[in-house]
């Protein structure tokens, strides 16, 4: 009787070995033979799950993204204002070692989204949720006095900037991130009114 094949389980293994090594080498030290050994496979056995490398990268990044949401998710609960705010912020910085490596693979995998228009839209989309959700809760905040009136607009695109720059200086400069400067830097935008 032949074995069952779990598609799903399979694409998540060869997603993971694509994480190992675009932490490991970056983006461009990534091949179809090392991904396949990587992930114990033959490299034939890589296009029974995924068109091709484009594909894999893709995936490793919506997973990266995935892996993201669902700690905002779990964190900010039904949490509305300040706090729903500040624990969102707090999931997309590089505050611990399984988000610093996020960010590793994310700043590579930003490179191949400048020349990928579906990886782009990936991305793309996601921080268009995130400063939605942004948004809404700073609005929030703001209606409940825990944070000063301000254009809420302006100070969302500050503070997905500030993010954004935390997570390439967790990559290149580790000791420029610590946990209290990442966290003093969102205390500072969140009380500092956009005009």
């Amino acid at each position: 009787m032949p074995r069952l094949v779990d598609h799903d389980e399979r694409r998540r293994t060869i997603v993971a070995a694509a994480w190992r090594l675009i932490a490991d080498r970056g983006i461009d030290g990534i091949n179809m033979r090392d991904l396949a050994t990587e992930a114990g496979y033959t490299n034939g056995a890589l296009s029974h799950y995924f068109s091709g490398k484009d594909e894999i990268l893709r995936t490793a990044f919506e997973y990266v993204i995935d892996a993201t949401n669902q700690r905002i998710d779990t964190s900010v609960g039904d949490g509305t204002g300040g706090q729903a705010l500040r624990r969102l912020c707090i999931e997309l910085m590089p505050l611990t070692d399984e988000a610093r490596l996020e960010a590793r693979i994310a700043v590579s995998l930003w490179q191949r989204a400048m020349t990928d228009a579906g990886m782009a839209a990936v991305n793309n989309l996601a921080v268009a949720d995130w400063k939605r959700r942004m948004a809404t809760y700073w609005r929030e905040a703001i209606d409940d006095g825990e944070l000063p009136s301000c254009e809420v607009d302006a100070g969302v695109e500050v503070l997905m900037t500030a993010i954004i720059g935390l997570q390439v200086s967790a990559v290149l400069d580790r000791s420029s991130t610590s946990r209290a400067t990442q966290l003093a830097l969102l205390d500072t935008v969140l009380a500092t009114p956009a005009e």
